[in-house]
């Protein structure tokens, strides 16, 4: 059994479907839980797989909400008898682990996407209550990087040995795409991307503030920010205020992402240190395409330390404008680098070694884990 919050054709969800892939292959037949009816913008693919999807629809607010998802997770358990329960979502997995357990669910494990920000005060500190409650009934809870990992184990009050990591795998659709993006000829614009939810632990203002730089400067652009979330009105009124909705697009929730990326000359991932991962990161890397990125610990780790595209200083607009400059100026070193992160996502982010990683912890069966998987 797989709970998600939605289905959203955002990051986590991709991965469900990516993983029931892999798990359909090797005779692993999935059971999808989704606690809100929409976003659905990945129903028909789940739907293309064959996939038992049920929808709970839980209360938007009140405590009773918790009990009547413990319950739900209980009935729905007992009716399928699944060998085992990922919950990729963090907080709202204490209660399912909860229902799952009293249903005879032998493994259950959650996924931790993001570092946790302990600097919400009582938001955290109910988040970290919740993580508390469902340590018992949980048997680990997999990080996306070791960065994550590190979080999770100073500010949740965890044990190491209570968490693993399984860095998040590259998307079929991804593993298929060997197209390099196109050169632009001089009249051309040159188009920069970030594909990213729009809510706080992302950082698309600096890069709306970075074009505004880059615009004044004279520069021939193209913003693309691909995706959707509860910042987008602010976002919106940002691009107004700095004078660039003739250079900024929206482009809201995507499903052809591959596509998109494909035709971008860079990658700009402006992020806050809140970043788990990245799929986005590893997508753009996986087609060779120059990533200028914040230099926040998800970045650094996937990015080696700078060794496979640029690290500029978070929430910086000129730190970013420049190092997008030095691109526009001579995009030789940033295609070196680009190489060597498309040699590093085909080496370390593998989506089968992420099933394989999963599978190990769920109790699933899968072929013998390969030497790239990092436990």
């Amino acid at each position: 059994m797989i709970a998600l919050m939605s289905l959203a054709a955002e990051g986590t969800p991709r991965l469900a479907l990516e993983l029931s892939r892999e798990w359909i292959a090797v005779g692993v037949q999935p059971i999808i839980v989704v606690m809100q009816g929409s976003p659905n913008d990945l129903a028909s693919d789940f739907e293309a797989l064959g996939l038992e999807r049920i929808t709970l629809n839980l209360p938007e607010r009140g405590y009773a909400r918790y009990l009547i998802l413990a319950f739900q997770i209980f009935r729905i358990a007992r009716a399928h008898r699944p060998a085992a329960l990922l919950s990729m979502s963090l907080g709202w997995h204490a209660f399912m682990a909860i229902g799952a357990r009293l249903a005879g669910v032998d493994r259950i494990i959650a996924h931790v996407g993001n570092y946790p920000d302990a600097s919400t005060g009582n938001a955290f500190r109910k988040f970290k209550f919740l993580v508390q409650f469902g340590r018992p009934f949980t048997d680990s809870l997999v990080c996306c990087s070791q960065y994550v990992r590190a979080g999770t184990v100073l500010h949740f009050g965890v044990k190491h040995s209570e968490t693993a990591v399984i860095y998040n795998g590259l998307p079929t659709a991804f593993s298929r795409c060997d197209r390099k993006p196109s050169r632009r000829t001089n009249e051309a614009p040159f188009i920069i991307g970030m594909v990213a939810r729009l809510e706080g632990h992302k950082d698309q203002p600096t890069l709306i503030r970075a074009a505004r730089i880059l615009k004044t400067r004279g520069r021939n652009i193209r913003v693309w920010l691909i995706g959707d979330g509860s910042r987008r009105h602010e976002l919106e009124l940002l691009i107004d205020a700095e004078d660039v909705a003739d250079t900024v697009e929206l482009l809201g929730m995507r499903k052809n992402v591959v596509d998109l990326i494909t035709q971008m000359h860079l990658f700009a991932f402006s992020t806050t240190s809140d970043e788990g991962f990245g799929i986005a990161l590893i997508e753009a890397m996986a087609a060779t395409v120059p990533v200028v990125a914040s230099d926040v610990g998800a970045c650094r780790e996937v990015l080696d330390n700078g060794r496979l595209g640029t690290l500029v200083a978070p929430a910086d607009p000129a730190a970013l404008a420049n190092a997008i400059d030095a691109v526009l100026a001579d995009a030789t070193i940033a295609d070196a680098r680009a190489q060597l992160a498309q040699q590093k996502v085909a080496s370390a982010f593998s989506m089968t070694d992420m099933a394989r990683g999963y599978s190990d912890l769920l109790g699933l069966p899968m072929p013998e884990t390969s030497p790239d998987f990092a436990a």
